[in-house]
């Protein structure tokens, strides 16, 4: 940032800044203009980090000479010469220069200097070539500032050249400098928002006054201590440990704006709060007390918990043993894709009943694996010799780490299950901020080492130091480079520190309960679960090990550098234990539920907190149903949805009601009296014994015979190796000139032999209308046809769409059948009730369409009992699924479509096996690729102008909206007319799953949609009255669903998961929550590129998204989320933005 005549001008790394923190773009504004002095800070890892820049960036240009490419360099010339270095580097764009290093480009209120400008063979609108902007980063993790510096770069080379180019491209160090490339189109709307964005900030009408709220980026601020003092001066509310930026904004509602007065702020509360429980805010108010207390009286202040809760705070301790164990990892998440675990550790107590450090350093991938498997198999031998011990740990970190690195390296994994199983893991961060109040302002093992007189003898600077010298090098990598010795010696003996004082913390905590008990409380031990499976499940375990080795011996451990055969047949090992991984996570979140409180509970999805008993219903065989009230919040509980009450079945959802937040539950005969404040939804895991079997039998086959030979299995195997479609008769996957979409997949079906082959359907394209006509085609063929996916219920409206095409064609002979135990039968489509009457159904000729789940297909008795097997929703059904199936069948057609809603993964897998079939084969791209499947490219469904959305930023561009559909608009409407995106901005703080202002804006701009001279034109010339019916109101949360309800009873409200596969000419998102930072479930859930997909893509002709400006300018960190932003920033500029105030 500087100024240029009379003109700030701007360069990427104040996007960067702006980005972090909006009041350091103030404070360096103030900086520049003279208004303040810089602090005096410098980074202490920069000179490093410049020279061995400089170093990399030389490397790749003499790369580029030996490849024999001419580098034009302009790095002598200086920064000030910025008119020279513009001038210089158009001459050469001009001559066509092969690549341009150390150029210059700006557009006056931008500056950039890239590392290096490439010619490529795209003709711009200025040349017969155009440019792509590469940059030489030292991190091997691309970060967002990287790819935010870039878009600004492509920006500017855009305005120069005519054309925007298609890619940019980051060189981290490595062998053959092979570039990372990102589309720009994935990034360039986010970019364009925040250099919007910050060009308003510092012109000439910005506000001048903003607050230093906390934010990530204060960790690595100059300006860090300066607003530090300004929120203790300020006695900000931010200082309160654990207060959230919801609750503040109600204290400070309640003119409970300081600390002080917080802690003097009268309890029980006598309103209630807008979002959240009392008992949440009574929470933070007595926190904000002993704050206050141990300030004024300058000495440290704690006070247990009371009452004492069973399974939470002290009740989370076991008996202690001399076997205990504790440990610390230490960890970069910014290298590679997962992060590294670069140094274990533990204490434990030697012979002489002294605490001995041991540790594991790990600077690759490969010292990872192996210091994660010494980390297990020292906890287990000392398990194995004493049943009694425990491993302690301080926060989710370890456990969260290790079931990573389990389902990473698939190593350890019965070890880990074991140790969830048993409870051997005890987090004693959970046990001191449940069981005692302290006057801390944040409750980490540093703050709290106070209370129990721990001393480090390791400097804290010294162990940042080298943590940051660590930690660079693995992201910059690390090479051969020997650690040196004073920063291994002080890295050991922070994490050593750690481990001791963990220890300690134990043994202050065993202090402390006794006192309760003493006192006369009554705080009950945590007691070990049953850690052993069952012998059946050990001995299968034995024969997928041994095969998992046989199949995967002599491969390399680099997924880069295997064949593709090697690949497919390494992925193949990794999916022969996936349902257990899965059955495994599903039993590990069970024990997480058991153990969180009631606050906890109404946090988390899976909780129901705030119960209170309203009246009993009615009795059944001396078993009740009770009514019971709850809290406003996000919740699973459905009707015929299990409840457990730490670990215990409570009871069955007979009735819920979002909207008067209550729920009937029938009750178990040991639960009838009990009427607990919180409970969660647990569902038992199904059992997936065929499946397994099924992937087993696919596995020896392949271990004996090859990934790629002819015989059994054989389109499964062309799954997993990604082939493209094997043809008879010398057909062709490309289409015929003129050919219709269904004619195409019609024929390439009739033509599979012994293959798979791949339909994505986007919205409205017509993939159930389609598969059902390529059913009925191959019936003619005489073939036999199996239908399956993840639910009856789709497999039903694909059944039900084959006999309506069997009808629209006069076809006879179409005999249709469906496995289910619930489904009912109708007059086209018979019911099995058992897999044997399907099976034999389909042998006799009874049957030859005959539709059913994964547990219909799986078992050996169903091999080859088709001819074609399709799957349905095959982007939502997990590739170790669709493999267990495929075995049904001669050939496998795939149909989904991986951009609308995913299947939720519970387990953690190794690379690739976590994805569905459909994304399997996609890859890295968005779209099918021709040479594999097939894209329906047409969309019956939406109007050109949603359609230019998605399309472009879900579909690559390659879906087009049918002609006719142009003529569906809206006419009569205030400011509604014609078809197309609009935008309400609604301001609010604080809201987090509900929101009363965006109700209020959706009320309104529904009441005008329902006017009688609104009409919706649904065909030329053809047009009609609004109904409720014709008006989609989605949320991403239960609970603003559930107040749109309260508010608007006739519409059509619901989540985004009710509406896919549905349609209407108006849709209304309200994205309810007041800033990234406070969306439930986080930015992965509210960004979701699928499900604001699927959101925005049910309108046929006007999409209304209502929501908090906020929401728009989240702080990205990874090109991921940059992408996820992307596609909500898009939408911002395509749509027409509406005042609320004018509705």
């Amino acid at each position: 940032m500087k100024i240029v005549g009379q003109q700030i001008r701007l360069a990427g790394s104040d996007l960067s800044n702006h980005l972090a923190c909006r009041h350091l773009t103030t404070l360096e504004l103030q900086v520049v203009r003279g208004e303040r002095a810089a602090p005096d800070w410098a980074d202490p890892d920069l000179a490093i980090i410049l020279e061995r820049g400089d170093r990399h960036e030389k490397d790749y240009l003499a790369h580029l000479a030996a490849q024999g490419l001419t580098v034009e360099n302009l790095g002598h010339i200086d920064h000030k010469e910025e008119a020279r270095l513009l001038a210089e580097t158009l001459a050469l764009m001009d001559r066509g220069a092969q690549a341009i290093a150390q150029g210059a480009l700006s557009d006056g209120g931008w500056f950039g200097r890239p590392d290096v400008l490439r010619r490529v063979a795209t003709p711009s609108k200025r040349w017969k070539w155009s440019y792509e902007v590469v940059d030489t980063k030292l991190a091997r993790e691309t970060k967002a500032t990287t790819i935010l510096q870039l878009s600004l770069y492509s920006e500017l080379l855009a305005k120069i050249q005519g054309t925007v180019p298609e890619f940019l491209w980051v060189v981290p160090p490595g062998e053959g400098f092979a570039g990372e490339k990102y589309r720009v189109s994935e990034y360039a709307a986010y970019s364009r928002f925040v250099m919007k964005r910050l060009r308003g900030a510092v012109g000439e009408g910005a506000s001048k006054e903003t607050y230093p709220e906390p934010v990530e980026h204060c960790n690595v601020c100059r300006w860090f201590k300066e607003c530090d003092a300004r929120r203790r001066a300020d006695d900000h509310l931010s200082l309160v440990a654990g207060i959230r930026r919801q609750q503040r904004d109600q204290f400070e509602e309640w003119n409970a704006e300081t600390m002080a007065k917080l802690a003097a702020l009268p309890i029980p509360l006598r309103e209630r709060p807008k979002h959240g429980s009392k008992a949440g805010y009574e929470k933070v108010q007595k926190q904000a007390r002993v704050q206050v207390e141990g300030r004024t009286e300058k000495k440290l202040k704690h006070e247990p918990i009371l009452p004492v809760a069973e399974g939470m705070g002290f009740c989370r301790l076991p008996e202690p043993s001399v076997g205990d164990m504790f440990v610390d990892l230490e960890g970069d998440p910014f290298v590679g894709e997962n992060g590294l675990q670069y140094l274990f550790g533990f204490a434990v107590l030697d012979v002489r009943g002294e605490l001995k450090y041991e540790k594991r350093w790990a600077l690759n991938r490969e010292e990872e694996k192996k210091g994660f498997e010494w980390m297990v198999d020292e906890i287990m031998q000392r398990r194995e010799a004493n049943q009694k011990m425990h491993v302690y740990h301080f926060g989710g970190y370890e456990p969260g780490a290790l079931k990573r690195l389990m389902g990473m390296y698939a190593t350890r994994e019965d070890e880990i299950d074991r140790m969830l199983r048993a409870g051997v893991l005890v987090d004693l961060h959970q046990a001191f901020k449940q069981g005692v109040r302290a006057s801390v302002e944040e409750y980490s093992l540093k703050k709290v080492e106070a209370f129990y007189g721990f001393e480090r003898k390791t400097p804290l600077e010294a162990s940042r130091a080298a943590m940051r010298y660590v930690e660079h090098r693995l992201e910059l990598g690390w090479g051969d480079e020997e650690l040196p010795k004073p920063i291994r010696e002080a890295m050991e003996g922070y994490n050593a520190d750690d481990c001791l004082s963990t220890a300690k913390l134990r043994d202050w905590l065993e202090e402390e309960r006794k006192k309760l008990e003493e006192d006369g409380a009554s705080v009950p031990r945590f007691a070990d679960r049953d850690e052993e499976a069952s012998e059946e499940l050990d001995e299968r375990q034995k024969r997928v090990a041994e095969l998992t080795e046989e199949l995967t011996t002599g491969m390399p451990a680099d997924s880069k550098e295997r064949s593709k055969e090697q690949q497919a047949q390494w992925l193949l090992a990794q999916l022969l234990d996936w349902h257990r991984r899965e059955d495994k996570a599903t039993y590990w979140e069970g024990y997480r539920l058991a153990e969180l409180n009631d606050e906890d509970l109404l946090e988390d999805r899976a909780g129901l907190a705030g119960l209170r008993l309203l009246e009993q219903v009615l009795v059944e065989r001396k078993i009740p149903v009770d009514r019971y009230t709850f809290e406003k919040q996000e919740t699973e509980a459905r009707v015929a949805k299990d409840l457990y009450c730490k670990r215990e079945k409570f009871g069955s959802v007979v009735a819920i009601d979002p909207v008067k937040r209550t729920i009937d539950v029938k009750k178990t005969r040991k639960t009838a009296e009990l009427h607990p404040t919180a409970v969660y939804v647990w569902e038992r895991p199904f059992n997936v014994k065929e499946h397994s079997e099924a992937l087993f039998r696919i596995g020896e086959w392949v271990a004996a015979n090859g990934i790629d030979t002819a015989g059994r299995y054989r389109a499964g195997r062309d799954l997993l190796l990604r082939k493209r479609p094997r043809l008879a008769r010398g057909e062709v996957l490309e289409p015929h000139t003129g050919e219709e979409p269904k004619s195409t997949v019609c024929r390439i079906a009739s033509a599979l032999k012994d293959s798979v082959f791949a339909i994505q359907g986007p919205p409205g394209a017509g993939k159930t209308f389609t598969g059902a006509r390529m059913i009925c085609e191959l019936v003619k063929d005489g073939k036999k046809i199996g239908i399956t996916a993840l639910s009856h219920k789709v497999i039903r409206k694909l059944l039900e769409e084959v006999t309506d095409a069997a009808k629209e064609q006069e076809q006879s002979g179409v005999r249709c059948m469906q496995r289910s135990d619930t489904e009912e039968p109708s007059e086209d489509i018979a019911m099995a009730r058992r897999n044997d009457e399907a099976w034999a159904a389909l042998e006799s000729g009874k049957a030859n369409v005959s539709g059913g789940t994964s547990w219909l297909w799986s078992p050996e008795a169903a091999f080859e009992a088709v001819d074609m097997l399709f799957i349905d929703e095959a982007g939502q059904m997990g590739l170790a699924d669709v493999l267990a199936v495929s075995q049904a069948a001669k050939s496998l057609v795939l149909i989904g479509d991986p951009q609308q809603l995913e299947r939720p993964l519970k387990g953690s897998h190794p690379d690739g096996a976590e994805k569905s079939a459909l994304e399997h084969l996609l890859g890295e791209r968005k779209t099918i690729s021709g040479d594999i499947g097939f894209l329906l490219p047409e969309t019956w469904r939406l109007h050109p102008r949603v359609c230019e959305f998605t399309s472009g930023f879900f579909y690559e561009g390659r879906l087009a909206s049918r002609e006719f559909l142009r003529n569906r608009v809206l006419e009569g409407h205030a400011w509604l007319n014609g078809a197309g995106l609009w935008i309400v901005p609604v301001a609010h703080e604080g809201s987090r799953n509900s929101s009363a202002e965006e109700v209020e804006v959706v009320a309104r701009i529904v009441e005008g949609l329902l006017k009688p001279e609104v009409k919706w034109f649904y065909g030329a010339g053809n047009s009609r009255r609004l109904k409720e019916e014709d008006i989609l109101i989605v949320a991403p949360y239960n609970a603003q669903v559930s107040d749109l309800c309260a508010g608007l009873p006739k519409m059509r409200i619901g989540t985004v998961d009710k509406f896919q596969g549905q349609e209407a000419p108006v849709v209304i998102y309200s994205l309810t929550t007041s800033s990234p930072e406070e969306a439930p479930r986080g930015m992965e859930f509210l960004y979701s590129l699928n499900r604001l997909n699927v959101a925005t893509s049910r309108a046929m002709t006007t999409v209304v998204l209502v929501g908090s400006p906020k929401l728009f300018e989240p702080e990205c960190r990874t090109p991921r989320q940059m992408q996820l932003a992307n596609a909500f920033c898009g939408y911002l500029e395509m749509a027409v933005t509406r005042n609320p105030a004018s509705i």
